[in-house]
């Protein structure tokens, strides 16, 4: 099972076997694109739920050691991460908070405080910027009038200079999507 996880993970086999060792929690069908994205001091403060992905440069900190330079003690929280959750690049979530169910965070945010379910959050602090159901019902629209580029998002890497051409021409006013 473990093996089968870290296929989908960028975290090396013996880092995930010593922070489930150590009490870290993850849910099914996660995904953790960032190498050292969970705190190895308190791994067991960290929990994760189903279907949560974790882009690149992610932290997931269940510490704060700044807090021994004015008295001398480490402060220390529960990081909790509900089910559902995207995490952007960059992202660093500080500890004692709690992210709740079906929550996007945009890239290079800190996530000072909770964040309630089913919303879209960004910035440093995040803030609330949308719910889920407007900015799911925003992207499904323009679908219809903004370019889709049909290759799955992984094998752009491969793309030909043909396709990376035309892409490049059809985004020069405006965005797009792949799939």
């Amino acid at each position: 099972m473990l093996e089968g996880i870290l296929k989908k993970l960028k975290i090396k086999t013996s880092e995930m076997e010593f922070l489930l060792q150590q009490g870290f929690k993850m849910g099914e069908n996660c995904m953790i694109y960032s190498e050292n994205a969970i705190d190895s001091n308190f791994p067991w403060l960290i929990e994760l739920g189903n279907h949560v992905i974790i882009s690149t440069n992610v932290k997931l900190l269940a510490h704060d050691a700044s807090t021994g330079y004015v008295n001398k003690y480490t402060k220390i929280g529960i990081v909790k991460v509900g089910n559902e959750v995207f995490i952007g690049s960059g992202t660093t979530v500080l500890c004692n908070t709690r992210i709740g169910d079906n929550v996007i965070i945009g890239a290079n945010s800190v996530v000072t405080d909770d964040l309630p379910s089913n919303g879209v959050y960004a910035g440093n602090p995040a803030k609330f910027i949308c719910s889920i159901e407007d900015f799911k019902e925003k992207h499904i629209k323009s679908l219809e009038t903004q370019p889709v580029f049909n290759k799955p998002w992984y094998k752009w890497r491969n793309a030909t200079n043909e396709e990376k051409k035309k892409m490049k021409m059809e985004l020069q006013e405006t965005f797009g999507y792949v799939k």
